[in-house]
């Protein structure tokens, strides 16, 4: 690995892990009633958002497939895994896919909901960052 991407690896799997935590404390909450920690107002409600309809997805917390995202994605951050070629295909793909679901995710929040959840936007700016550094790692050592 290059001067210009050894940062990635260190920075992929801090931000894996922070979006662990907070995945893990929203599935929590999801299951435990009382547990989530959020002011109410007009516009920041966590207990709106995360108990809509769009909470769920078929059926499956998003908490749940948060936790899934970033325990996979904290695996494939450690330093052993950023020697096989498949998991840097398998690290891309899944963070792309987890910019797709913060894009529905945001839209149900202002559109469908219209309350916003601040452990969510944790989440989610957690993915975009997540999403910023290994597509910028990526661009970087092909550029070699």
């Amino acid at each position: 690995m290059s001067s210009r991407t050894q940062w990635v690896p260190a920075v992929s799997l801090a931000l894996s892990v922070a979006g662990l935590a907070v995945s893990a404390y929203l599935t929590v909450a999801h299951f435990s009633a009382g547990a989530l920690l959020c002011a109410e107002g007009e516009v920041i409600d966590c207990g709106t958002v995360t108990t809509s309809e769009q909470s769920e997805l078929l059926g499956v917390p998003v908490a749940v497939l948060g936790l899934a995202f970033f325990a996979f994605l904290t695996v494939a951050c450690l330093p052993f895994a950023w020697r096989s070629p498949a998991l840097h295909w398998a690290r891309l793909a899944s963070v792309g896919v987890g910019v797709l679901f913060v894009v529905y995710l945001v839209a149900a929040e202002f559109l469908l909901i219209g309350k916003i959840c601040l452990w969510c936007t944790a989440v989610h700016v957690i993915t975009l960052a997540l999403a910023a550094v290994l597509v910028t790692g990526a661009l970087r050592r092909s550029n070699l």
